[in-house]
């Protein structure tokens, strides 16, 4: 019995030691934490959720698109900003094209129409991403939304400034904001590659223009048409979608202010410009349209229509949101404006092989999305 006792004795000295043990090895483990802090484009220190599962965007289409190319689009539960109406469908943007369960999901609204923070609380985020750009910033709606989000609804926002937000627009920060969304879903390195593709063909446009001299560069207007009285919406230097178009592509803008102006007829003849992008607005951007319609006739002795030399961003830009095609917006108008210098891209294929790379699309999606994107004027002009 006594051989017995000392059995059971050893067995429960041993059992205590292998408790202490794992004690102090759990005390020495590091422990996962369920947050983490995210310094924003505000400068704003932010402690969100280590790995978000519930998030609402509000925004126009990078965070969107960000997020398609990093692979976390199936944690956005609602947005606000992304749709226009109740009756829009996957194939009428490319946005929604890329992830057309935006259509089903909760619209919280936008800055111009104002916010649904009922249908905010009922999505159950626990997070909430935020893109600012220059047509918003310094909306009262839109600050006023931004505190009720995180001093009273408490929900953790993150806010990404779009390029435009700033006076001084660059395209460092295009790649400052996809970054930070990758740290926002632990997905670093394939927000880098994203970032290191994108950048290497921002780098070609701009060895390829960087030198040519002042007097080589034609005047260029960018330029939305409009559906009423006037011809249209005149973009300024590194402004809305003119954004980038000096610093990348070495283009020189014919409105030399940094706003966008409603011109008429006459204001655009005065002007004169050598090339004219056509970009986003009330009326779509086909680039024989100055030339077939009526209502443009009084532009034909315009150097631009005259010559022929019109090119079209096509729905690419969409609130002054160049989204994830910020090097097709600038290889589009760079080889409009300087054709010689990029004979040897054929920007039609050039773009499906980006829209394959970025988001993973076959032959058949990529040639879908750059219809819907109104670009395939490349694919009949050889562009």
């Amino acid at each position: 019995m006594g051989k017995y006792n000392k059995i059971i004795a050893i067995v429960a000295v041993l059992l205590i030691t292998f408790s202490f043990l794992g004690c102090t090895q759990n005390l020495n483990s590091p422990q996962k934490s369920s947050t983490k802090e995210i310094v924003d484009m505000r400068g704003v220190t932010v402690t969100i959720p280590s790995d978000p599962q519930r998030v609402v965007i509000v925004d126009k289409g990078f965070i969107l698109q960000s997020m398609v190319a990093i692979g976390v689009q199936d944690k956005i539960v609602a947005s606000g900003g992304m749709l226009s109406s109740t009756n829009e469908k996957a194939d009428d943007r490319d946005s929604l094209y890329l992830f057309p369960k935006i259509l089903e999901l909760p619209n919280i609204g936008y800055t111009f129409g104002g916010f649904n923070f009922e249908t905010l609380i009922s999505a159950k985020p626990d997070l909430v991403l935020w893109a600012n750009s220059e047509y918003i910033k310094d909306n009262e709606i839109t600050k006023e939304a931004m505190k009720k989000i995180e001093t009273e609804l408490k929900i953790p926002l993150v806010v990404i400034n779009t390029p435009g937000a700033y006076d001084n627009p660059t395209m460092e920060k295009q790649y400052e904001g996809l970054m930070i969304i990758g740290k926002v879903f632990g997905k670093e390195k394939r927000a880098q590659e994203i970032i290191n593709y994108t950048k290497s063909q921002i780098e070609m446009i701009y060895n390829r223009t960087k030198d040519i001299k002042d007097s080589e560069k034609p005047s260029t207007m960018y330029l939305g048409l409009r559906n009423d009285d006037s011809v249209g919406v005149v973009w300024g230097k590194n402004y809305g979608d003119a954004k980038f178009a000096e610093e990348v592509a070495n283009i020189k803008n014919v409105y030399n202010e940094p706003n966008r102006q409603i011109m008429s007829a006459e204001q655009i003849i005065a002007l004169n410009p050598d090339v004219i992008i056509l970009a986003t607005n009330s009326v779509l951007p086909d680039i024989n349209i100055l030339s077939t319609n009526s209502k443009y006739s009084s532009l034909q002795n315009v150097n631009a229509v005259k010559n022929k030399r019109i090119g079209s961003l096509g729905l690419l830009t969409w609130w002054g949101d160049f989204k994830l095609d910020y090097p097709t917006i600038m290889l589009i108008s760079a080889k409009t404006v300087y054709p010689d210098k990029f004979k040897d891209i054929k920007v039609n294929k050039w773009v499906n092989d980006y829209h394959k790379k970025l988001y993973g699309l076959n032959d058949e999606q990529s040639q879908r999305l750059k219809e819907i994107q109104l670009l395939a004027w490349m694919d009949s002009n050889d562009f």
